[in-house]
């Protein structure tokens, strides 16, 4: 089963009702696009279509501090390195009942699930690591990004960052986005591909069949409405069974070209933070130290030209009438009979240094939004720090993304795992859940592991051994203190917050299985070193009585 169900088209009522709640998102969205536009110009300009609709030939060329440029750079890749990082299972699958990740079945079964979801996410037609990079990045210039996590027929998964220019959201009554409109372009030809041409326009069938074939390639406006279905029929397999809602518009002739439904949220929204529905991004929230950093290097430019090339001032240019000014060119007569130049440089220039400290705290405002601190560890590394203050400086920089991971992992991570599983489940990738879970009506969730969970999680761990060493200090003292501690609980606990993967842990049968083996290998063994000591008893005793009938006793 697809994840998406086509059926027959729409009203123009209907289409009127989507078209005026289309444009009233976009009101609400236009008073963000002027500070989006600065982002694109200052934070960056090489970015491809956006709210300039195509790629300026002078992007980039009025920047003179490059601080935001870097900053977003090293903001995408500390994100990512915190929250999906490549080269790490960075999340696994569990169920909300703790009694039911107790049973081996249920762990094997999500490990399962795990393994499979990471091959397919990580497949090379995915473009996962790609476009959850472009994702990333586009939350930290716009505070918003979504992300289309879809099926591709017959491969597998498949993603695509949608660039804000082209998406307006809106909430439910919890604040979370539930609705998404993508206003997008087609030409003739892709529309053709993507819905056919019996789908299509009266104005796009006449350029399709048009004897000029450049017509295939005019284009035209769609919007892509993904909603909730207010008419949900549950257990029903068309469209009214599914609970997301979706309908692509043709703008131009205001004719619904195809309806469909989602069992699971393909556009997948997230915001870095909360307080708006379009919510303020590291970079706009420091866009005028931004811009003045700018001005700033743009001065210290001027100046700097000033210094190296300066302006000439001389009293009267009577008898000048050019100056050479290339090197090794010849001036004569400007100097006087005592050897004084006539012509001076200008002075100029000011207090570059003063410029210098206001560049190099504008530029620190700058680095602390993208988060630059988070590669302090990387790119100043101190051999004289022990292994304690590295984990204290790794959980101080968590402390300062942690609100972002969690509204990261709310929004974005969990959704978009949600959607995974839908469609690998549905597609056969995923063996069946097992009839614990079945039985019980609960769905898989998402376990963090990536680097950030585990800073939070890892101080429990911390904890219990800096526990144990106390104890076994004070057993030296007195031994029962040793009774405290339940190794039966807190190995497993250790291990799951390690992110041990079950596979590689014994299950409680098996542990008990060992431990039965090791008693009855150490009752032998015992047996066997008494045995000796039996058997001459033994002897002894035979040769006791067998001296004793001898004597008549």
């Amino acid at each position: 089963m697809k994840g998406l169900a086509v059926n027959e088209l729409g009203t123009d009522s209907e289409v009127k009702e989507h078209l005026d709640r289309h444009a009233r998102m976009k009101s609400e969205r236009a008073i963000k696009e002027s500070l989006w536009r600065d982002i694109d110009e200052r934070v960056d300009p090489q970015t491809e279509g956006g709210f300039y609709r195509g790629v300026r030939s002078s992007a980039g060329l009025d920047n003179f501090d490059q601080t935001a440029v870097i900053g977003l750079k090293r903001y995408t890749a500390a994100i990512m390195g915190l929250t999906v990082p490549r080269n790490s299972r960075w999340h696994g699958i569990s169920t909300p009942s703790k009694d039911l990740n107790r049973l081996a079945g249920v762990q094997r079964w999500c490990e399962h699930a795990a393994d499979r979801l990471f091959a397919c996410r990580y497949a090379s037609w995915t473009g996962f690591g790609m476009q959850m990079a472009a994702d990333v990045r586009g939350g930290g210039k716009y505070g918003t990004a979504v992300l289309l996590a879809d099926e591709w027929v017959g491969r597998g998964l498949y993603y695509r960052h949608l660039h804000m220019a082209e998406c307006y959201i809106d909430e439910d009554h919890r604040g979370r986005v539930d609705t998404v409109h993508r206003e997008y372009e087609l030409t003739v030809r892709q529309a053709v591909q993507k819905f056919g041409l019996d789908a299509l326009t009266d104005k796009m069938r006449q350029c399709w069949t048009d004897e000029n074939p450049a017509k295939r390639d005019d284009k035209f406006q769609f919007v892509h409405i993904v909603r909730p279905n207010e008419r949900h029929e549950p257990g029903n397999p068309g469209v009214p069974g599914k609970p997301i809602a979706s309908l692509h518009i043709a703008l131009d002739e205001k004719k619904i070209v195809r309806r469909g439904g989602y069992r699971t949220m393909p556009l997948i929204t997230g915001r870095v933070e909360l307080g708006a529905k379009y919510p303020q991004s590291p970079a706009g929230s420091v866009i005028g130290t931004i811009k003045t950093a700018n001005e700033i290097a743009k001065t210290m430019l001027r100046t700097a030209h000033k210094a190296c090339d300066p302006a000439l001032a001389f009293f009267d240019d009577g008898d000048i009438s050019k100056l050479v000014t290339r090197p090794g060119g010849m001036n004569p007569g400007l100097v006087d009979e005592f050897g004084r130049s006539l012509v001076q440089p200008m002075p100029g220039g000011g207090a570059p240094s003063f410029a210098m400290e206001m560049q190099a705290a504008e530029r620190e405002v700058i680095k602390s939004a993208f988060l630059e601190e988070l590669f302090q560890i990387l790119t100043n590394p101190s051999d004289r720090m022990t292994a304690t203050q590295v984990l204290e400086m790794v959980q101080k920089q968590g402390v300062l993304v942690g609100p972002f991971a969690e509204q990261h992992e709310t929004e974005k991570l969990g959704p978009l795992i949600e959607r995974e599983l839908d469609i690998l489940m549905a597609a056969g990738q995923i063996d069946p859940m097992p009839p614990e879970m079945v039985e019980a009506r609960l769905q898989p969730v998402a376990v963090y592991q990536n680097p950030l969970a585990r800073m939070s999680r890892a101080e429990e761990a911390a904890g219990f051994t800096r526990w144990v060493e106390i104890i076994v200090q004070a057993a030296s003292i007195d031994k029962s203190v040793t009774d405290y501690i339940n190794f039966d609980r807190a190995i497993p606990g250790v291990a799951e917050v390690l992110s041990v993967r079950p596979s590689w842990t014994n299950s409680p049968d098996e542990v008990a299985a060992k431990r039965q083996a090791r008693e009855e290998a150490d009752a032998m063994a015992q047996m066997g070193a008494v045995a000796p000591a039996v058997a001459g008893a033994a002897l002894d005793l035979s040769k006791a009585n067998d001296i004793a009938r001898g004597a008549g006793l």
